[in-house]
Formats: structure tokens, sequence, C-alpha cells
């Protein structure tokens, strides 16, 4: 399937390519007007801004919690990230934001803030019953503060990013943005990603590269795409996002030997790319940073109190169970469920009483107000939320039983970021990050600055915490 799309977007592509490709092929042109230029700002008495020698590498394992690098499987074959590790320094454990999911974790990884400030409060987007269901925060619009890319704009830098969540339409250089047609569902779509990336550039990357192999997953793809961007136009800042762990670990849960192979697939995928540095000629200028968004727990029941909402008449489904509409909205986010009712409406009577059988049965492990999510940096929007007990997850069905298990032991997130299990991963490594730091627990919070401070760039307001600055030489 990769294969026909790539086929089809290179055809797609073709003439625009074609265009690019006259503009390249006319170096006598470019020179005269590069030496144009020149003259023209030393007249205005202003100098080129001169190119910086700073690059970092952010390589996001989607769901590599933390017991995957301090209490791991054995026989676990990870020799790259093992050798960052060892090389450079390094958290125990990292402590996300509510929700631990990866949408609003991968925000605050590129802006220092939490869910309540940055904007992108969870995966899904819609908070309206029924209605854009399946839509997710992809727009960068949607993030209230500044970001990485944007404070490298500003300095005269240059970014790039791969699958990165929220990035259509950020102000990145050459931007390859997650994002599906949610018509169709999550699956890959480069023809649908095409038409919210960089214009041409997955044209581009994809004729320079060829076709993938059979059977080749969309980490390699993207992995692939990536190292052609760092050796083609050496991004001062590369973000990347490898998604086959959190999918392995859904799957078959988080000890499962499948989600070990995984790693270990995308252990050799961080190999290519560090290779890909090395080629680019940034070996000695660049750091590398291996984050996470969230850790795993496993479940094998699942909890569903749309079922319970539509009996008390708070909200109403179709006959598949699909909500249609109703007075309040709910949110499940694997571990936690949001409900939401409008400020002028007090509906936590209805809403405690429907509820009152979870309570009974002792599938909930908590519920927390408005008062502890404020605490914890969460959607303002939230009246409550509900967090799920060990084993079991939040499921958005409004009909059958109200607690079901799953048909296959699997795993999830979402859950309070401080439960064990939680906890993500922090690696840092290269020519300007010490040896052997041991940062014990960090917040999330405190990565955008770090990387910010890596990249050259001091901006005490950016981010909710200071740098890691005792990993810095």
């Amino acid at each position: 399937m990769l294969i026909v799309q790539w086929m089809f977007i290179v055809r797609q592509e073709w003439q625009g390519w074609r265009r690019r490709r006259i503009t390249r092929f006319a170096p006598g042109l470019l020179a005269v007007l590069a030496v144009l230029g020149l003259m023209v700002s030393q007249a205005r008495g202003q100098s080129p801004a001169p190119p910086t020698a700073r690059h970092v590498l952010v390589i996001s394992v989607d769901g590599l919690g933390a017991s995957w690098l301090t209490a791991p499987p054995p026989n676990l074959r990870i020799p790259n990230i093992r050798r960052l590790q060892a090389e450079g320094s390094y958290a125990e454990g990292v402590v996300g934001v509510y929700p631990s999911v990866t949408y609003p974790s991968h925000t605050t990884l590129v802006t220092g803030r939490l869910p309540a400030e940055h904007g992108i409060y969870s995966n899904l987007s819609s908070r309206e019953p029924g209605k854009n269901p399946d839509d997710w925060f992809w727009n960068a619009s949607a993030i209230k503060v500044p970001a990485l890319w944007d404070e490298v704009r500003r300095h005269g830098l240059t970014s790039a990013a791969i699958s990165w969540p929220a990035t259509v339409g950020a102000a990145i250089d050459w931007d390859v943005p997650e994002v599906w047609d949610p018509k169709t569902g999550e699956a890959v779509d480069y023809q649908y990603i095409a038409k919210f990336s960089t214009a041409g550039l997955i044209s581009e990357a994809m004729t320079a590269l060829g076709p993938p192999e059979a059977g080749a997953d969309d980490d390699t793809v993207r992995g692939r795409i990536a190292a052609y961007l760092l050796k083609k136009y050496k991004p001062n800042l590369m973000l990347v996002h490898l998604a086959a762990l959190d999918e392995a670990e859904h799957n078959h849960g988080p000890a499962s030997a499948q989600a070990a192979a995984t790693l270990e697939r995308l252990d050799t995928r961080i190999g290519k790319l560090l290779a890909a540095v090395q080629a680019a000629g940034l070996e000695n200028s660049t750091d590398v940073f291996i984050v996470s968004d969230h850790g795993f727990l496993p479940v094998e029941r699942q909890i569903r109190p749309n079922v319970l909402l539509v009996k008390a008449g708070l909200l109403q489904a179709d006959d598949k169970g699909q909500i249609t509409g109703g007075k309040i909205a709910t949110l499940a986010s694997g571990g936690t469920f949001f409900i939401y009712w409008p400020e002028s409406q007090n509906l936590r009577a209805e809403v405690d009483a429907a509820l009152k059988p979870l309570r009974d049965e002792g599938v909930v492990w908590g519920v927390l107000n408005r008062e502890a999510l404020a605490d914890i940096g969460a959607e303002p929007a939230v009246q409550m939320a509900l967090e799920a007990p060990s084993g079991a997850s939040f499921g958005d069905g409004a009909k059958g039983e109200v607690v079901r298990k799953e048909a296959e032991p699997g795993g999830t997130h979402g859950y309070l970021p401080f439960r064990k299990g939680l906890e993500s991963s922090f690696i840092a490594w290269g020519p300007s990050i010490k040896k052997g730091v041991n940062l014990h627990h960090i917040p999330m919070t405190a990565i955008g600055p770090t990387i910010l401070k890596a990249l050259g760039i001091e901006n005490p307001r950016f981010g909710a915490q200071p740098p890691l600055a005792d990993i810095f030489k």
C-alpha cells in the first residue's frame, strides 16, 4: 500500500517538482541574485545572519516508558539507545501530563508548558457530543504558547519535523505532520499527508529515496525521510516521532514479546538516524535527545460510563452505541474519562447519581474535581474526571455492558502521570552534553527549555521550568 501511495504522489506532484528542479539547475542566476542581495544588505548597513553550528535531533519513541531502561526484560537488545544513555545524561523517569496521552504530551515536550496553558488538552479535539468525534488536535494553530519551532525561526535558524503531533500549519521549514483522514481512520496515507506538508516535500523525498521495501512499516518510512532531510537540508532542529512501540503495547501489552521486538527494531532505526547525522557532517555539532510521551499499564477490562449516562438521559446514542447528542459531553482517554457540561448548568448531582454504579462496583480509582484538575494543569473546561483502576481502561461505547472483559490482554495509558508505570524516558547525548549525569526524576516541562538551550538559545520566559543545566558541559 505504501509503495502505491509513493508512486501516486510522485506522479501527482511531478509538474511542481519539475518547476522546482528547473530553479535548482540555474546556479548562475542564483549566484547573481545572492551577490546582489548581499550588496543591498551592505548598502543598508546590514550584515547577513551568521550560520550557526548548533544542531539538535529529537527522537520521540512513543510509549517508551522509563521501565524499558530501568528494568528491561531479559536479553533486550537496544545497543544504540544504551550507548547514548551510557555516554550521555539521562533521567530515571519523567513525570508527564494529564491525560498521559500522545498529543498533549508531545506539545508539552516542545513548549515546556502543561496542557492548561498550551491548549492541546487531549488527542481528540471535539467537545460537542456526537459532532466530529474522530477529529484530533492536528493543527498547530490550537497551540496557545510559543513552541520550539517558533523560537528557532525567531532566531534565524531552521527546523524540520516528521510526524510530530499538532504540527499541521506550524512555522516549520520542512514539515511532514502526523495527520489522517477522519473518515478512513488512522491508516497512514501519504497522499493525504502531502496536502498538509511543506509544499512538494513528500514528492521530493520519495523521488530521491525511491519506494520503501516491501513490508516496511511506517516508522521505517518516517526514518528514511528524516535521514534525507538531515543530510540534504541540515536543519538546526529536527523532530522525529516514532509510533510503532505504542501500537505494539496497545495491542499486546507493555511487557509483551511483541513490544520488546518492536523496540529492538526502533533501536535499529535510531542507529540509522545517527548514521545520517554523521553522513551530513554534523556529528560534532549535534546533540541528540531520546524522549517519550508516557509509559503503559496492562489492561484486561474496559469500563464504559457512557452506558450509564445514556440511561440517565444525560447523553443520547444511536442503535450502535455511538453518541449523537446530550446535555453533557464526555471524552475517554485510556485510563481517564473527562466529563463536560455548560458553566450555566449545575449538573454535578445528576452526573454523580448516574455514575453511582461504578463506585458501588469499585471500578473507579478516583474522581478529580475542577480544583484537582487545575492543580495538575489539565483542561480548564473539564468539570469532572474519572480515573480507572489498575487493569482497566475507559471506552466511549454507549451500549451493552458497563464493564466488559477484553478479548485479548493489551495495554493503555492516559492515567495520572505519577502512577507507577506511567513515567516516560529522557536521554541526552552529544558534544555539549556531559557523560554520566543521572537526573533521577524530572518534570516533562523541563525538556523543551533544555532542547532550546542545546540550540544555543537563551529565553528564560520559554516554558514553565528552567533548562536542565546540570547536563551541559
